[in-house]
């Protein structure tokens, strides 16, 4: 990763639950997220599709309702 490419990204830490819950409410997207280890990139995948079996009307499992406008 070339100095442009590392300040396009932030690295970060994130509960899993909390991953699950912005991705089944839209509120951020998997083409936004990489994995930077094979490990991580397994365990990304594995919150990605319990984030689609959670959905957009559900609460990803983190006992918080969505809000409804």
């Amino acid at each position: 990763m070339d100095a442009v490419e590392s300040a396009q990204f932030l690295q970060i830490e994130i509960r899993e639950e909390t991953l699950v819950l912005l991705l089944a409410q839209r509120r951020l997207r998997a083409e936004e997220l990489r994995g930077l280890t094979p490990q991580a990139r397994r365990q990304l995948r594995r919150l990605l599709l319990r984030s689609l079996l959670s959905g957009p009307d559900r609460d990803g499992g983190a006992g918080l309702g969505r809000a409804r406008w």
